[in-house]
């Protein structure tokens, strides 16, 4: 018996060294879950907001909230903890970003992001905070003239549109100075190339249907039959084929076609499930060969109501300027006026290899699975080295792009 309670001592205190412990590898551990969860809540949000046809950086607002609970206190702070669940000691926040500068430098060449703060140059922003914010890749803290909104705006794009090479080339406007202090804009896009490219000689113009079978319009439908993953999830309702972007398999898109419900419901019932779920679902069944249909499509997603968003999810002291304790950023009496995200994507036929099987070599039309996504779906780009949503959305309103 006494034996047996030094063995049990023993396993405890190995363990909760092994949690407590600061390193990459447990920061990453502590990060998935929270992020997953605070992205598929904003994300269903947005996806209300925006009508389901939408693109969006779930992990650009995740690290937004990250950078002003750095300079929050009191209640404010507390706030933001609750939704995010950013770690509270500093190492772990500080290999946190470490993970994310890694992540942005791997990936840059298909996701650039720029995340800018700017404060009215009379509040005299904290030093440190700017310091500590800037050692994440992508943001920079402005201090600039709000008296002069022309210029504080030219001043702003500038950065933005140099961060972005050009893709997204205006943030903010002069009227987002007026009766404010501090804005938070963040811009970002992604350009891919699929493993297995889409021959641009099978694109052809094809109509595309609302869930209940009604022609919305007609758009440029890519084909291809290849080998994919691909697997129906009773649990979130919806068949998901997996379409990898990196020769590495790092990256990858995640197509939802619903087969019950509307694809109002996919993010919601995301909730039930992990990106971990998905790809151990796909490792059981295996690759099989898939004959899919992808529209061309490229959405630009302006969310400006993010503060409406976030309140609605337990994130409010912080936008109002009686309630918002941000000393950490300014002395003086500061709160986010203004938050807002520009997202663009592009998906067409590019890809980064041949494909392993030709179209017109296929002749087993029986075991040849179908995706078409005909009809309104869901998308989710991620990093499945870190289990992290690079970006999301849904397309529901077909064009000819």
């Amino acid at each position: 018996m006494i034996l047996r309670s030094v063995i049990l001592t023993s396993l405890f205190l190995v363990v909760s060294t092994q949690k407590y412990y600061c390193s990459h590898a447990s920061a990453l551990m502590l990060m998935k879950r929270p992020a997953y969860e605070f992205s598929i809540k904003i994300l269903d949000r947005v996806s209300h907001e925006t009508g389901g046809h939408f693109v969006f950086s779930p992990m650009s607002t995740w690290l937004q909230l990250m950078l002003l609970s750095d300079g929050a206190r009191g209640r404010t702070l507390s706030e933001i903890w609750t939704v995010t669940r950013h770690h509270k000691m500093k190492c772990f926040r500080s290999k946190i970003r470490d993970i994310l500068n890694l992540t942005d430098k791997e990936l840059k060449l298909m996701n650039r992001r720029s995340s800018v703060i700017v404060i009215d140059k009379l509040m005299k922003v904290n030093k440190r905070f700017k310091n500590e914010s800037e050692k994440h890749n992508g943001v920079k803290v402005l201090s600039l003239d709000f008296s002069d909104p022309e210029q504080a705006a030219a001043e702003t794009n500038a950065v933005i549109e140099s961060d972005m090479n050009g893709v997204i080339t205006e943030g903010v406007y002069p009227t987002d100075f007026n009766y404010t202090v501090l804005l938070m804009m963040d811009t970002t896009y992604f350009r891919g190339d699929w493993k297995f490219p889409f021959n641009s000689v099978y694109t052809t113009v094809q109509p595309f249907y609302s869930q209940q079978g009604e022609q919305l319009g007609d758009v440029k439908m890519m084909n291809q039959i290849s080998y994919f993953n691909l697997v129906d999830i009773p649990r979130i309702k919806a068949r998901v084929l997996e379409l990898p972007c990196s020769v590495d398999d790092r990256v990858s898109m995640l197509v939802f076609l619903p087969t019950e419900g509307t694809v109002f419901d996919i993010f919601f019932s995301l909730n039930a499930i992990t990106l971990r779920t998905i790809f151990n679902l796909y490792k059981q069944k295996g690759m099989q060969l898939v004959n899919v249909k992808l529209p061309r499509f490229k959405i630009i997603t302006d969310v400006d109501t993010l503060p409406e968003l976030l309140y609605d999810m337990g994130v409010k002291r912080v936008f109002y300027p009686h309630l918002a304790d941000l000393k950490g950023i300014s002395e003086y009496g500061v709160y986010a006026s203004l938050m807002s995200q520009i997202a663009d994507i592009e998906v067409i036929e590019k890809g980064i290899t041949a494909k392993s099987v030709a179209e017109f070599l296929v002749t087993d039309k029986k075991n040849t699975a179908t995706f078409y996504a005909d009809h309104p779906f869901a998308f989710l780009i991620v990093d499945k080295k870190t289990e992290m949503i690079l970006f999301a959305g849904s397309y529901n309103t077909p064009s000819l792009y």
